[in-house]
Parts: C-alpha cells; sequence; structure tokens
C-alpha cells in the first residue's frame, strides 16, 4: 500500500473531493421519479431500503479513508483523526440535514449515525492500511 502514498497531494485531493460530490449528488437527489430525471434520482428511487442503509456505511468508511489518504502530508497523527472524523461525520450530518427539503427524501439521526459508523470504520480501516 505504500505505493498509494505516493500519489500527489492534487491527485489525493481530487480523487476524495470527486467522491464526496458524489455522494452529494447521491443524498441530495429526489427519491420520487419524474420524467427528465438524472441517472442519481434513478439509483435513489430504485435501491432497496437495506442496501441504501448499508451505502450509507460503505460510503462514509471510503469518504473517511480517503480523507486519512489525503491528509496523510499532515505530521500529528492526531490533527489527521481529529479533521477526518470531524469532516466525515459533519459532512454526513449536513447532507442528511439537507436531505429534510428534498422531496421523497428523509434526513434521520438513524442514517446520521449509520454516516458516523461508517466514517469510524474507515478510520479504523485506514489506521491499519495506511
Amino acid at each position: 500500500m505504500d505505493w498509494l502514498l505516493c500519489v500527489p497531494a492534487s491527485i489525493r485531493w481530487a480523487v476524495t473531493l470527486v467522491f464526496a460530490l458524489l455522494v452529494v449528488a447521491l443524498s441530495i437527489s429526489p427519491g420520487v421519479e419524474r420524467s427528465g430525471d438524472n441517472v442519481f434520482v434513478w439509483i435513489v428511487v430504485n435501491t432497496p431500503g437495506p442496501l441504501q442503509k448499508f451505502m450509507h456505511v460503505a460510503a462514509y468508511a471510503a469518504l473517511a479513508m480517503l480523507w486519512m489518504w489525503t491528509l496523510e502530508s499532515v505530521d500529528s497523527r492526531i490533527v489527521r483523526i481529529a479533521v477526518t472524523i470531524i469532516a466525515t461525520i459533519g459532512f454526513g450530518t449536513v447532507l442528511e440535514w439537507l436531505q429534510i427539503r428534498v422531496p421523497g427524501r428523509f434526513g434521520t439521526i438513524f442514517d446520521v449515525a449509520l454516516n458516523a459508523l461508517g466514517a469510524l470504520v474507515g478510520l479504523a480501516l485506514a489506521l491499519l492500511l495506511l
């Protein structure tokens, strides 16, 4: 996994931010289909509930791992961990709050908890692998 640490910082930032934008697109896509909708709406509408819950954990685990990878150049491990946790859990909380305003979507405390669980799983994996 040492090759991952050789990736230039600009690429790390780009990968992490593109993934975060993908999470945003899926999170704020309406949960009801209308003609002319984009692929994100189709994915949200046609993904079964239990799979959506699993995807919360998986997506936020991946996001936390990406943040740890992106912030690898920060000397303090404690700072990297703190920024990763705050950024990932804060991001998930804000997106759940925004979902309250999206037709057919519901922001819930349970989903915030799943996002936080995913962030912790991703952090643990990053600490083991990076």
